[in-house]
């Protein structure tokens, strides 16, 4: 038979044992989440740049003078937002990165506990 300190100490282990289950599953959740909105602003980029680009006039380049050519055309507003959209990805896939580089290391402690 057990005594009431064993009781307590299982009770405790289990409820332990199930935070760290909704825990993971939160984790899994958000990183699912943050893969698929990298996806989607990747797409979007690729897919909604070239009707932006057309829709401006000037947004070619008709002169073969060479970059000059591509700023006096008011093409330079491309150049803007292609390198705001180039950073936001940047932002997304490098905290994507680093939720994955916390989980592995988070799963590596954990690892190393049960084993103890």
């Amino acid at each position: 038979m057990r005594t009431n300190e064993e009781r307590a100490g299982l009770i405790h282990k289990r409820t332990a044992e199930i935070k760290r289950e909704q825990q993971k599953r939160k984790q899994r959740a958000l990183d699912v989440i943050c893969i698929a909105v990298c996806l989607i602003l990747v797409v979007g980029i690729g897919s909604f740049m070239p009707g932006l680009m057309a829709g401006i006039p000037g947004g070619e380049a008709h002169h073969a003078s060479g970059a000059a050519s591509l700023v006096g055309s008011h093409a330079a507003l491309g150049y803007i937002l292609m390198g705001i959209m180039a950073f936001l990805l940047g932002v997304c896939v490098t905290v994507l990165l680093y939720r994955l580089h916390r989980r592995n290391e988070r799963n590596q402690r954990e690892n190393s506990d049960d084993e103890l």
